[in-house]
């Protein structure tokens, strides 16, 4: 498991650091949030009767002290071998930052510009069948500046159908994280990979 999500996040940044995404796929899970590393400790422990844990495994106290951080995705086939992604749930911290897309699929509400990255990582996370770290700079017009650590791991669906993402998001607020963000994004351990621009 370890070497094949490994070899998923390199593909992912080498693809990255091509399409100049200013984003990162870290599968040693080293969060520097404690409440990231809080959820995939829960993460862990609701799939430990079997590969994946179910949405249902979920309960509303089980996740009330990341609601704001959270948001789930799902993936809807949509026909010719294509996947569309609906945003099931957003926290509200989330869609400060990004936008309240709840209810929306993510070709119809994210600039285009954003749209292959944003399916690269949750892509990643249902290929990985496990957690995935991520370190990004905010995918928002306005709102580039902000540096962001972001948790996603899939999640089977109420008939046991591996089509959702649990995803979570600690933008940066401290100087400090900032500059440790900035730091990882900056260097790349798929860079022997990267295909040029």
């Amino acid at each position: 498991m370890v070497e094949r999500t490994q070899t998923i996040s390199d593909a992912f940044n080498a693809i990255a650091i091509r399409e100049d995404w200013g984003s990162r796929c870290d599968p040693q899970l080293e969060f520097r949030c404690p409440a990231l590393s809080a959820l995939l400790a829960l993460w862990r422990q609701k799939a430990a009767a079997g590969p994946l844990p179910a949405r249902k495994d979920f309960s509303l106290r089980s996740l009330k002290a990341f609601l704001r951080d959270i948001a789930i995705y799902e993936r809807v086939f949509a026909g010719e071998a294509r996947w569309r992604y609906r945003v099931r749930l957003m926290g509200t911290s989330f869609a400060e930052t990004m936008g309240d897309l709840t209810g929306k699929f993510l070709d119809e509400a994210i600039p285009k510009a954003f749209l292959p990255h944003w399916c690269a990582a949750l892509d990643a996370a249902f290929e990985a069948g496990a957690p995935l770290r991520f370190v990004a700079r905010s995918d928002t017009v306005n709102k580039h500046f902000l540096l962001a650590e972001y948790f996603q791991a899939p999640l089977l669906d109420d008939d046991g159908n591996a089509n959702l993402i649990l995803a979570s998001s600690h933008f940066s607020s401290s100087e400090k994280r900032s500059r440790m963000l900035a730091a990882e994004l900056a260097r790349c351990p798929a860079a022997d990979t990267a295909s040029p621009a």
